[in-house]
C-alpha cells in the first residue's frame, strides 16, 4: 500500500528507469483485467513466466527481443512541456499504482512527488 502524502508531479523518473525504480511484474488480476480489456499490446509486453520475490509475471519484456526494457513503453513524453503521462494509466499494473512505497523509496528512486501534495 502507497504511504499518504505522495503527489504524482508527472516528471517520469518512475518510468524512464524501470528497473532503478521498481519492480516491474503484474499479478494475476493485473493479467486479468488486461485479458478483460482487450489489450493484446499490453499482454505482448509479459513474460509468462514467473518472476519470483512474490512477482507473478516479468512484464515490460520487448515481445521482438525478449529483453527486459529499461524504460517503460507506455510512458509518452508531452510536447513541449517537461512532463510524461501513462498511455494505459486506467489499466496500469498494480505495482505503478502502489508506487512509491514510503518516503524512503521516494528518495532512492529520486521521486520528486512524496511530500509535495
Amino acid at each position: 500500500m502507497r504511504e499518504e502524502g505522495v503527489r504524482c508531479r508527472q516528471c517520469g523518473h518512475c518510468c524512464i528507469n524501470v528497473s532503478g525504480a521498481f519492480s516491474a511484474c503484474a499479478t494475476e488480476a493485473d493479467i486479468e483485467r488486461w485479458e478483460e480489456a482487450g489489450r493484446a499490446d499490453i499482454l505482448s509486453w509479459v513474460d509468462p513466466i514467473a518472476a519470483g520475490d512474490g512477482c507473478v509475471y516479468d512484464i515490460w519484456v520487448n515481445p521482438k527481443t525478449g529483453e527486459d526494457v529499461r524504460r517503460c513503453p507506455w510512458l509518452r513524453k508531452v510536447r513541449a512541456e517537461d512532463r510524461y503521462v501513462c498511455r494505459i494509466h486506467d489499466l496500469k499494473p498494480e505495482h505503478c499504482r502502489q508506487y512509491p512505497k514510503s518516503q524512503r523509496h521516494a528518495a532512492e528512486t529520486t521521486c520528486p512527488g512524496f511530500g509535495k501534495v
